[in-house]
């Protein structure tokens, strides 16, 4: 846990440290496949567990894709997992501003 003080890069900089050890352990689990390692971006932060989200997507059967627990969150969700689940990864990151490190 951080204090309330902690400054917000600081703060943000445990967030995608975080986010680096979920997605190791998503690719090592093999719930995920390997990617290339991305940038952060100033604009939109780190979008790694995103560009996952999209992965996961890809694999359900499709049936289920867009089944939401939450009715109030059903015609938003049914929406957004059928149209991530339809773009190309590399349509998907680059919403995200994900970009391969060189």
């Amino acid at each position: 846990a951080v204090s309330l003080a902690t400054p917000w890069a600081r703060k943000l900089d445990l967030l995608n440290q975080m986010t680096d050890i979920l997605d190791q352990t998503m690719v090592a689990d093999g719930i995920v496949p390997p990617h290339p390692v991305f940038k952060s971006s100033p604009s939109s932060g780190y979008r790694l567990l995103e560009h996952n989200y999209a992965e996961i997507l890809r694999t359900l059967p499709e049936e289920i894709r867009t089944i939401v627990p939450v009715w109030d969150q059903i015609y938003l969700e049914r929406f957004h997992s059928g149209y991530v689940a339809s773009l190309e990864m590399n349509t998907w990151d680059g919403l995200l501003n994900l970009e391969p490190v060189d």
